[in-house]
Formats: structure tokens, C-alpha cells, sequence
């Protein structure tokens, strides 16, 4: 799905992140489609979710007897959470719009962006993550945010 997010591709946030709600069709077939840019783990719990429409109580099930021990296991609060908050991410516009302009970029400001916005990295973790300088991962983060507003 190639589609502009500036048209119908814009989302009301609350009802986005309500769980409860079932999805709009159209919601799940973007954040699904922009899931391909997620670490193998988040794509997992993103299609499990949208695509095959398991419950969150379930995959939590599912994880703790995966994991085996309390220290690994997931609770439906927290696994919940974490679908919002991955859902909220592949929903915004600064997501869809780094997954779109990524090939133009430089290398470094590909790899800022995949680290920092695609995967959510705080830009300690990215700096770390990728062996660049704090001032490095915000200078080119703050260029991400400038090329966003310079775009919408």
C-alpha cells in the first residue's frame, strides 16, 4: 500500500489507541503495512494483533509459557501498552513520512532515523545502538523533525 498520508491516511488518535474499539479496516491494513519497517519482535506482536486478530490476553498467555520464568514473562497491562504504543507509532505522521523519504537520506541519517523513529529508540539508545555521538543521533534527529514540518 502506497498511499499519501496526507489525505485519508490521518488518524484521531484516541480512537486509534483504544483497544477496545474494533479497528477501521483501513487502520489496520496501514499500520500492517507499515509494520515491515518494525524489529522482527514488534512485526510479530503487530501481526498477530491487526492481521490474524488474536487477543492481547492471549499472546501475553502465549509469552509467559514461551518464557518460562517471571523475569521474561508479560503481563496483558504491559503487552497491551506496548500494542498502543507501537500502534500509535506506525499511525503517526512522522513514522509514515521517515518510512517514505528513507531511501533519499544520507547513511547516517538512515540509520538516525530507522533507530530513533521506525524502531523508537530513545536518542541515547540509537547514539549508543549505533556508535555515534549524542550530538550526532539529536543533530540528525533535529533535521528529521525540520524536513517533516518543511513537508506537511
Amino acid at each position: 500500500m502506497a498511499a499519501s498520508i496526507r489525505g485519508p491516511m490521518v488518524f484521531d488518535p484516541v480512537e486509534t489507541l483504544d483497544l477496545r474499539r474494533k479497528r477501521r479496516c483501513d487502520q489496520a491494513a496501514v499500520a500492517l503495512d507499515r509494520a515491515r519497517h518494525l524489529p522482527p519482535q514488534d512485526r510479530v506482536l503487530v501481526e498477530a494483533v491487526f492481521r490474524d486478530g488474536r487477543p492481547v490476553a492471549e499472546l501475553a498467555a502465549l509469552i509467559a509459557a514461551d518464557a518460562g520464568d517471571a523475569a521474561r514473562a508479560t503481563s496483558v497491562r504491559g503487552l497491551r501498552r506496548r500494542v498502543r504504543r507501537l500502534t500509535a507509532r506506525l499511525l503517526s505522521r512522522e513514522y509514515a513520512f521517515v518510512a517514505e523519504q528513507l531511501p533519499d537520506w544520507s547513511p547516517t541519517r538512515r540509520r538516525v532515523a530507522t533507530a530513533c523513529i521506525l524502531h523508537g529508540r530513545s536518542i541515547r539508545d540509537a547514539a549508543a545502538e549505533l556508535r555515534l555521538s549524542l550530538h550526532t543521533v539529536r543533530r540528525h534527529r533535529a533535521a528529521i523533525a525540520e524536513l517533516l514540518e518543511a513537508w506537511s
